[in-house]
């Protein structure tokens, strides 16, 4: 298992523009850029980035085809902890709207940057294993069941490590976190594309989709 916790902090304003433009048409494009260069420090100061991975065989829990052909998978688990989940609800209880939701957003933008920034990792340490890489495979996203975070959340013992776990409805206890898998195998193509949009389910309302 490999614990990466090195991420650089980047955040696209204009992805976190689309993103509140896309659901909240009250925010001028002027005035989410201003409060956005306001929250940085705060979001800054508030995140808790921690990424985990670990690449293992493939076992017989899973029975899905969409790595069928596969022989391992990579286990992934990404955060920014709970401090800024407080500081979005503390802007909220201050009925302070546009700013909670400008640093939502950036939060989740932030919470896809540092993923996007462990696929890095992952790329180069399967490069070494001699091992190709499937695109990223998240759970509820059309490919494997949401029930399957649970497998994920086991496999590296995130419960204990990182207090995050999923509750009864299979979904993680700590909302800016995701958990998803690769597949790899000696005998398939190292792709450089981390999540391939065109198959994910989100992808006719998403904001942050790469086409």
């Amino acid at each position: 298992m490999e614990v990466v916790l090195d991420f650089n902090f980047k955040l696209d304003k204009k992805i976190v523009i689309n993103t509140l433009k896309s659901y909240c048409e009250t925010i001028t494009d002027e005035e989410i850029s201003s409060i956005y260069e306001a929250l940085l420090p705060v979001l800054y100061e508030s995140v808790q980035p921690t990424g985990i991975f670990n690449i293992d065989i493939k076992g017989k829990d899973f029975t899905f085809d969409v790595i069928n052909d596969f022989d391992h998978i990579v286990y992934c688990i990404v955060t920014i902890g709970d401090k800024i989940t407080e500081k979005v609800n503390e802007f909220f209880s201050y009925a302070k709207m546009k700013e909670a939701m400008v640093l939502d957003a950036m939060a989740t933008s932030y919470l896809f940057e540092i993923s996007s920034q462990l696929f890095d990792h992952i790329y180069e340490k399967v490069k070494i294993l001699g091992l190709g890489l499937s695109h990223r495979i998240a759970p509820g996203d059309g490919e494997i069941p949401l029930w399957y975070q649970k497998n994920i959340l086991d496999a590296l013992d995130s419960k204990n490590f990182l207090g995050i776990y999923v509750n009864e409805d299979f979904m993680l206890t700590s909302l800016r976190s995701l958990a998803y898998i690769y597949g790899a195998d000696e005998h398939k193509p190292l792709s450089a594309v981390d999540h391939d949009c065109s198959r994910c389910s989100n992808k006719g309302f998403c904001s942050m989709k790469k086409y």
